[in-house]
């Protein structure tokens, strides 16, 4: 039960992720985002060194979402404060998970 709890905040920045790329008619993207959590099942190195890298990547993603969905709503004139931090917030959130690999529990199960 306790490795569910640690793995969920994984399962949930790559589903977010996921609805993400969804909205924006990315149908591959969608479906590797849906996808990448099943790794969590292959207990390697290598697994956790794809799951932080695509974590990282998934911060990143949303950094620049962040930056293109605020330069829209300035030019056009609309309030885009909330939009950035919900958004920047969201980014935090998917490089704080990357953290996840570094408890006890989990150093364990993958090896590190």
């Amino acid at each position: 039960m306790k490795f569910f709890f640690k793995i969920l905040p994984i399962i949930l920045c790559f589903l977010l992720l996921a609805a993400h790329f969804g909205r924006a008619d990315l149908l591959i993207l969608q479906i590797i985002s849906i996808l990448i959590p099943f790794l969590l099942f292959w207990k390697t190195k290598v697994t956790a060194f794809i799951i932080q890298a695509c974590l990282l990547l998934a911060g990143i993603e949303w950094i620049r979402t962040t930056i293109y969905y605020t330069r829209i709503r300035i030019e056009i004139g609309e309030p885009w404060l909330r939009l950035a931090i919900i958004l920047g917030a969201v980014a935090v959130l998917n490089f704080a998970t990357i953290l996840v690999f570094r408890s006890k529990l989990m150093k364990e199960k993958y090896k590190l």
